[in-house]
């Protein structure tokens, strides 16, 4: 199988590094990431980018609407516990701006029902609650993006 170089991704340390690693598909998913934990963000990315996905990292909740505003993903991965606003606050918020139809896929230590988050606030969307192995988080990106994807 060939190699592909990878985009940059945010590491650990906090200088980008390229990554040469195969490419198993190719999809036209753009994936909003919004994690404040570096090294969660950066295992999270590589196996977005890994299975095909753009991925976009936002670190707190300012910068994941910024991000919003600039460019619609195809989905967002939402951590719950963010600096400058909860997660939960930037769901509403998106919803607000009228983003209805974007799946919003959350990643949290926490049951839904103690976020105050409805699930009609979230669909479409899901919950995964923390820890989460990179290959369950991206066989439920898949599941939510596949109509997308066509």
């Amino acid at each position: 199988m060939p190699t592909e170089t990878l985009p940059p991704v945010p590491s650990a340390i906090g200088a980008p590094q390229r990554v040469t690693e195969p490419v198993r598909t190719q999809r036209s998913t753009r994936i909003l990431l919004v994690e404040d934990e570096p090294l969660t963000a950066e295992v999270f990315a590589r196996a977005l980018l890994r299975d095909g996905h753009v991925v976009d990292v936002a670190r707190d909740g300012l910068q994941a609407l910024r991000r919003l505003r600039e460019q619609t993903p195809s989905l967002v991965v939402l951590d719950m516990s963010l600096p400058t606003m909860s997660g939960a606050d930037v769901v509403r918020d998106l919803r607000a701006a009228g983003h209805v139809d974007l799946p919003v896929l959350v990643v949290s230590g926490s049951e839904r029902r103690q976020s105050q988050l409805t699930a009609a606030e979230l669909w479409p969307g899901a919950w995964l609650l923390k820890p989460v192995k990179p290959k369950d988080l991206v066989l439920l990106v898949r599941d939510l993006v596949k109509d997308r994807d066509r």
